[in-house]
């Protein structure tokens, strides 16, 4: 099955979200990694990414997919412009820690950390389906990936696209969202005559102490 479709309002706020995540994480990890030297290019980028930003409430979808994509892009060009101090692994977890302390409901459920990825699919017109598979498990398939289409339009429109594909940061980022969920996620890209896609398997994540197998979802 898909998730339903989110309306207007909640595409525009689930974008708003993102972008106050991406740009939240970033912050923290340069706090995290001592850079003060870098504080002069991350505010201007900053600035970069919050002029002209559409009215919180009103506007359309499509207006703060359009900031998101800048955010993304910039935040990307500043990391691969400093990857000897900064790399996207790490920017990516720390987008999972500002997503679960905003969404903290759902600990160790493989269905909330696939409805996120669901939600998050649907702002791209991406075709994908959400399965239960197992008990404490599900299946998340992507079937044609917007975010391909998207970056292809926004790269033929001018924007500057610093990674050659959309998966390199993608599956970093899902990883990191499931992971936040207190769940596991094993993954597989695809491509066919139909476009780019993935297969995720999310399960509840194992916890081993003392060599006693415990679940995250039973303390």
């Amino acid at each position: 099955m898909s998730a339903a479709p989110l309306t207007p309002a909640e595409q525009g706020a689930l974008w708003r979200q993102r972008l106050f995540e991406a740009h939240s994480a970033m912050t923290a990890y340069l706090i995290q990694e001592h850079r003060a030297q870098d504080l002069a290019d991350w505010v201007d980028v900053t600035g970069r990414i919050f002029r002209d930003l559409p009215p919180a409430l009103g506007a359309g979808s499509t207006e703060w997919q359009a900031v998101f994509f800048r955010t993304q892009a910039l935040i990307e060009q500043f990391i691969v412009q400093r990857k000897q101090f900064y790399d996207l692994d790490a920017w990516a977890a720390a987008t999972g820690q500002v997503y679960r302390a905003l969404e903290p409901a759902g600990q160790g459920e493989p269905a909330a950390a696939a409805e996120r990825l669901g939600r998050q699919a649907s702002l791209y017109g991406t075709r994908f389906e959400i399965r239960q598979v197992a008990p404490d498990a599900s299946l998340f398939k992507v079937h044609h990936c917007g975010i391909w289409d998207y970056r292809e339009r926004a790269r033929a429109n001018g924007v500057p696209i610093t990674l050659k594909s959309a998966c390199t940061y993608c599956t970093k980022l899902l990883s990191s969202l499931v992971h936040a969920k207190g769940c596991d996620a094993r993954w597989t890209l695809l491509a066919d005559e139909q476009g780019h896609g993935c297969e995720w398997t999310i399960t509840r994540e194992i916890l081993i102490h003392a060599g006693v197998v415990e679940h995250e979802h039973d303390h």
